[in-house]
């Protein structure tokens, strides 16, 4: 074998001995893997805070949010989008083994329960076909929506976890931290609900945007440790998130303008004799969403591989 193809070679199979980073998911096409997931937090977030507030406003948005934003844009990165269906019973048992697939099941179910639940809310119609008829309809599919709701909210975090590939992502938590962290960004978009004219609290929802925040905090920060003594190669995720190409990312974005931000402003409301401004508010608002796509961008492009055959100690 010649230099150059022995060369050529030895950078094709880097990745057996050298940790290598994902790039199916954030980089290129990848992008639109980042923007759907992000969006998939927000809608399924701010669904399942307007079911318990019962705001129907805010019940619409979120649906809007997963039916038009994220939908399309993960229909869309499949290439073939009008095969999706081949993944539903009874095209299909997948759903038995993939959690991509779950997911799919769980969007269709969850924008049809929804969609119902929505019609029968409307005040109009339900004052025009009774309330004895429309509010066990809309009580029931609440409660169908919901439960799929929480499926679409959380199935990317187990589709991570399932990547045996990347420890970083091996991590039981990691579900749960992009499910509250969802729910965190679900309060900040129902203060927006109510700053627009919509029927939920804007008190109601930064008093739970405050907890939430104080959890996720302790969340991140939890994971971040249990990550650091699963491998070597997780650890180099870690160090890569705090001061590599992406710390920016992770201090500016997801701590700063996700937590730091929205936090201030809410400690400020709770110790003021005055009510705090729209324009504060919706300064929170802009940063609870911004560190969402913060979030989900620290998690997928700090994804790295572990190397089959480790040559170098440090890995």
């Amino acid at each position: 074998m010649s230099p150059m193809a022995t060369r050529q070679w030895m950078v094709t199979h880097e990745w057996m001995v050298k940790p290598m980073h994902q790039r199916e998911w954030i980089e290129r096409r990848g992008i639109m893997i980042w923007i759907a997931e992000t969006f998939t937090s927000l809608g399924a977030g701010l669904f399942l805070v307007s079911l318990f507030v019962k705001s129907w406003w805010g019940l619409l948005v979120g649906w809007l949010i997963i039916m038009f934003l994220k939908l399309p844009i993960h229909i869309a990165y499949f290439g073939k989008p009008w095969r999706f269906y081949r993944t539903l019973p009874p095209f299909s048992n997948a759903w038995k083994t993939s959690w991509f697939a779950r997911g799919i099941l769980f969007s269709v179910f969850f924008v049809s329960f929804a969609f119902v639940q929505l019609v029968f809310g409307q005040p109009d119609l339900a004052n025009l076909i009774g309330h004895s008829i429309a509010d066990p309809i809309y009580y029931v599919f609440g409660v169908l929506a919901g439960i799929f709701a929480l499926g679409v909210g959380i199935y990317g975090g187990f589709i991570m976890n399932y990547v045996k590939g990347i420890p970083f992502w091996n991590q039981g938590l990691l579900p749960v931290v992009i499910m509250l962290a969802g729910v965190a960004d679900g309060f900040g978009l129902a203060m927006g609900v109510g700053l627009a004219g919509g029927d939920a609290s804007v008190a109601w929802a930064e008093t739970g945007s405050r907890y939430l925040l104080m959890l996720n905090v302790l969340l991140i920060v939890t994971y971040l440790i249990s990550a650091g003594y699963t491998s070597a190669v997780a650890k180099l995720s870690i160090q890569e998130l705090l001061k590599g190409p992406s710390a920016y990312m992770f201090w500016g974005g997801l701590i700063v303008l996700g937590l730091a931000v929205p936090a201030a402003i809410s400690v400020v409301s709770l110790f003021s004799s005055r009510e705090v401004s729209s324009v504060l508010l919706i300064i929170a608002i802009a940063s609870h969403t911004l560190g969402a796509f913060a979030l989900k961008y620290c998690l997928l492009k700090l994804g790295i591989y572990r190397p089959l055959l480790p040559r170098v100690a440090a890995y």
